[in-house]
């Protein structure tokens, strides 16, 4: 039979937001510029797959007649976003065709046949553990921004390193991230049945599949995220949604020994605030290729500078207690305005002791995130 449905015109643009936005144009597979639509009891499961990320997401709609299709999900998202009224009627027609309707529009858009749609893969129920939304979005946060671009050589860079670490009894989930130029680290305890969680290698999974689980964790505050990991794939689900990500192969570099590296008996304190607006200020002086902005470190005070051949130059002076030899040192300015953003911390801490060392950068509000950053030739 036909899929018939009526469906709030809000429930299905909620739906078609959170899984249109993995689909693929058409090239290989045009199938997979598809949503699936599938009617169940009581509402139908939208699903979609790049063949690394599958979402399913489930929504309330009155059944009058079951049935599944397959549809353009952009086009069908455009349509539904355009819609004025409060629902919506969607009936597939002869050949595939789909009739969408409201009180005063008319639709017909074009479809494709479901036995074309990748089989979406099998799950593991039970080896799940219980996270809440907002710890795993903070682990997201302090991490996805130093994620390197799909073009960097070393492909592992590319993901968000997960692993379960225990330490005096209490156990912890670490999320960490790089680019080759910084590294972010980010360490989060973890309640209840983390033990489920099978997780006995660290694992890698994908920039844009956390790009989507970071979108759940919004969509879920205040709620908890079941997160299981399998042989191949890692899994996270909420009453409604279903996420399935291929997880990356290959190793990712021993960022511990970088951490462990840095010298932590010379440092400055300086306000995250004022540090942050003075490093934006001298990144629009700042070379457009590297951001470079220059530190230079003397005993009672940090003098912060960029310079443009093109443009001109800025120096900004602040006051810091420096115990050690004056260094002048050169650092990516968007790598500092990246980490201080998301810290919350009002006073910083920053390790540096030579111009070829490491930069380490935490806070007491912060004590669970680390971030280093690399330093540059000046």
């Amino acid at each position: 039979m036909p899929l018939i449905v009526n469906i709030a015109r809000d429930d299905f643009l909620d739906g078609m937001s959170v899984v249109q936005g993995i689909t693929t144009k058409k090239g290989a597979m045009p199938i997979l510029a598809n949503v699936l639509l599938e009617s169940v009891n009581d509402g139908i499961i939208l699903t979609a797959t790049d063949l690394e990320i599958g979402i399913k997401k489930q929504i309330p709609a009155e059944v009058i007649s079951p049935g599944i299709i397959t549809l353009p999900a952009k086009k069908l998202f455009e349509i539904i976003r355009e819609l004025s009224s409060d629902h919506i009627h969607l009936e597939i027609m002869e050949n595939n065709w789909a009739k969408i309707t409201d009180d005063s529009s008319f639709f017909r858009l074009a479809g494709m046949e479901s036995d074309e749609f990748p089989v979406f893969p099998e799950h593991d129920e039970e080896n799940v553990a219980k996270i809440a939304g907002e710890t795993l979005l903070d682990l997201i946060n302090k991490t996805i921004f130093s994620v390197a671009h799909d073009n960097e050589s070393q492909f592992t860079l590319t993901g968000i390193l997960i692993e379960k670490v225990e330490e005096n009894g209490t156990k912890y989930l670490n999320f960490v991230s790089s680019d080759g130029h910084r590294l972010s680290l980010m360490k989060q305890e973890i309640e209840g049945d983390i033990d489920k969680l099978q997780l006995d290698n660290t694992i890698i999974i994908p920039h844009k599949g956390m790009q989507e689980v970071r979108k759940l964790c919004d969509e879920n505050e205040g709620k908890t995220i079941l997160f299981g990991v399998e042989e191949k794939q890692a899994v996270f689900k909420t009453d409604d949604t279903l996420y399935i990500i291929r997880l990356m192969n290959g190793d990712f570099p021993q960022f511990k020994s970088i951490i462990n590296i840095i010298n932590r008996d010379i440092y400055f304190e300086i306000d995250r605030i004022l540090l942050l607006s003075s490093v934006k200020r001298m990144s629009l002086f700042a070379e457009d290729e590297f951001n470079i902005i220059k530190f230079n470190l003397e005993k009672d005070k940090l003098l912060l500078s960029s310079e443009s051949m093109d443009v001109g130059d800025a120096k900004e002076e602040i006051a810091v207690d420096f115990p050690a030899d004056p260094i002048s040192v050169g650092f990516n300015s968007r790598y500092f305005i990246d980490s201080l953003q998301i810290m919350k911390s009002k006073k910083i801490k920053i390790f540096i002791s030579s111009k070829e060392s490491p930069c380490l950068v935490e806070s007491e509000l912060d004590p669970d995130f680390v971030c280093i950053i690399m330093p540059m030739e000046i």
